[in-house]
């Protein structure tokens, strides 16, 4: 059963509260690392917002969004970063820094999980969005980077929106998404350079389904890519080397699903029309595998460099976190429907479907428990 608009919002809106309080219980226990209160100390408390504006902020991303929106919560609860002095430290456990800097990126992160849940409630049902919800709570770079002050959760967020909004555009075309695809656009312009590539996938895809004219199209790609391309050549150009490729892109989606994903581009394309039409979610398919594709363009890119100054790192990938989750619920959603006049394959596709998400959930969970992730505390 699915429900309207304001049921669905309503639900949605008390998981928010509930993920978020989560979050705020998570963000205490995992103490603050290098990267974070350097950004917060260098990047935040001392520039300006003109200075942000400006690009006059010592910072590898000069993408403006997230410093703009971490200043600003800075500023709201008259927050500056206590250490002086923070070389040679590499964590730090001070309560209140922990909360306050983190705040951001629980709210990102948070929306992002109320809003899949939101999309599932809206247009499949109660069960097919608590199923898609526990697909992205065992996903580790979900729980690696829900409550840590950088931009790698803004970018979960937006990635989300985009990716929604597309499905919105084909599931039901007549919710109208021109604009606010173009604001999530500009949004990923302004967060993160790399965005450029799934920005192009969405201008793709949206050209080869018809849905927007050429003026729209022009709209939601040309600006945004024209802002990507700006601060892109003017970000310091750091040399990395991707050291473990399939490490790193593991991490961001998941090897057991990739299976599922086989089987089910086989059967959509050797099933009868009948059933073929039955289902509106293969159009995600080959979404999903152009990230992909652009996941593993960018780890092939600094597969072979030389004279590096660091490694590359599964984060850089947070953006095909989304597709995934998004890409193994349409999936499986479709391979319970197909396989159901048969109930004996029916019951063992829901097992397995299932198991792997249980499966799933016991890795990242024991990874997070043997990494000491949340296990810190004032």
């Amino acid at each position: 059963m699915r429900f309207d608009h304001s049921k669905s919002l309503l639900l949605s809106g008390g998981l928010f509260l509930a993920l978020f309080a989560g979050g705020f219980i998570l963000s205490q226990h995992k103490v603050l690392w290098g990267d974070e209160f350097f950004t917060q100390k260098v990047s935040i408390d001392g520039p300006s917002y003109m200075d942000i504006l400006t690009l006059h902020f010592i910072e590898g991303n000069k993408c403006p969004l997230f410093y703009l929106v971490q200043k600003s919560f800075s500023d709201l609860f008259s927050y500056k970063f206590p250490v002086e002095q923070i070389e040679g430290l590499n964590v730090i456990l001070d309560r209140r820094s922990q909360i306050i800097m983190r705040m951001p990126s629980n709210v990102y992160m948070s929306l992002a999980l109320a809003l899949i849940f939101y999309f599932f409630t809206r247009f499949f049902s109660v069960f097919a969005a608590i199923y898609a919800l526990s697909v992205a709570l065992v996903s580790p770079l979900v729980w690696m980077y829900w409550v840590e002050a950088r931009p790698y959760s803004l970018w979960f967020l937006l990635t989300t929106i985009q990716l929604l909004l597309i499905s919105c555009n084909i599931i039901s075309p007549k919710i109208k998404t021109t604009k606010s695809l173009f604001l999530t656009h500009v949004l990923l312009a302004l967060t993160v350079p790399a965005s450029i590539l799934q920005i192009s996938i969405a201008l793709l895809v949206l050209w080869w389904k018809g849905k927007y004219s050429k003026k729209q199209l022009a709209l939601v790609w040309v600006v945004p890519v024209c802002i990507g391309l700006f601060y892109y050549f003017i970000v310091h150009a750091y040399r990395t080397k991707t050291f473990l490729f399939f490490s790193n892109l593991y991490d961001a989606v998941m090897p057991e699903r990739l299976f599922v994903y086989v089987i089910y581009a086989l059967v959509a394309w050797v099933l009868p029309e009948k059933y073929k039409k039955s289902s509106r979610n293969t159009f995600f398919l080959p979404v999903f595998l152009l990230f992909l594709a652009s996941a593993v363009f960018i780890l092939s890119m600094d597969l072979f460099t030389k004279n590096f100054q660091f490694g590359f790192f599964s984060r850089y990938l947070i953006f095909l976190t989304p597709a995934d989750i998004l890409m193994f619920t349409f999936a499986s959603i479709d391979l319970r429907r197909w396989s159901r006049p048969n109930p004996w394959i029916c019951m063992n596709v829901s097992i397995l479907l299932g198991g792997l998400v249980l499966m799933r959930g016991l890795v990242t969970y024991r990874a997070i428990l043997a990494s000491a992730l949340y296990l810190h505390s004032p």
